[in-house]
């Protein structure tokens, strides 16, 4: 796959890695561009064979950064920090020659179609669509599912939130909305 290691200033100063991987080699900006948001477990090098498929198959280019915190990129993860992390990647895909900018979409993948549902909240006008999948509806939520013995104390202990039930009627870009039955951490009735 053709692809260029990228390094995004956020607003904040924090240097975050990304990759983008081109549909075609000289040709890039015919293509959509899927800006991808992972999950919480891993990073951009563990997406590698969604990656490929997403180019190949679906010929598109991909855009995926490592949040601060996780692979390459500086910095320590937090909502507010995420959040500033996929802003600096939308402005960076907006200024960059090879993509163009009437075919950017966003890609969330759990935690990552949290993050995604944020930025597609204040910047749907730039998007041409959003895909969301196995995304939870919130942090909260997910501690009634997944710890319901620690959710009593969940007031006192929660530190993120991630509404992202709150934010999707807020964004005016088409919304695709993926589910597996089987997922084992995020129960198929968030989405």
């Amino acid at each position: 796959m053709d692809y260029k290691d990228v390094w995004i200033t956020t607003r904040d100063k924090v240097k975050i890695h990304a990759w983008f991987i081109k549909a075609h080699r000289n040709q890039s900006q015919h293509f959509r561009t899927l800006i991808f948001f992972h999950g919480n477990a891993g990073n951009i090098g563990s997406r590698l064979p969604n990656i490929e498929i997403l180019v190949k198959v679906l010929m598109c280019n991909v855009l995926i950064i490592d949040y601060r915190g996780y692979g390459n990129s500086e910095g320590t993860p937090s909502e507010e920090g995420l959040a500033l992390d996929a802003e600096a990647t939308l402005e960076h895909a907006l200024s960059d020659p090879e993509i163009n900018n009437d075919k950017i979409y966003v890609f969330g993948r759990s935690l990552g179609g949290a993050v995604a549902a944020q930025l597609a909240m204040n910047k749907s006008d730039h998007l041409k669509g959003v895909i969301l999948e196995n995304t939870f509806t919130s942090i909260g939520e997910m501690v009634d599912a997944l710890m319901p013995t620690v959710a009593v104390f969940k007031g006192l202990i929660q530190r993120i939130f991630y509404p992202t039930i709150d934010r999707i009627g807020k964004i005016t870009s088409p919304i695709l909305f993926v589910r597996g039955e089987n997922d084992e951490i995020v129960p198929s009735h968030h989405s």
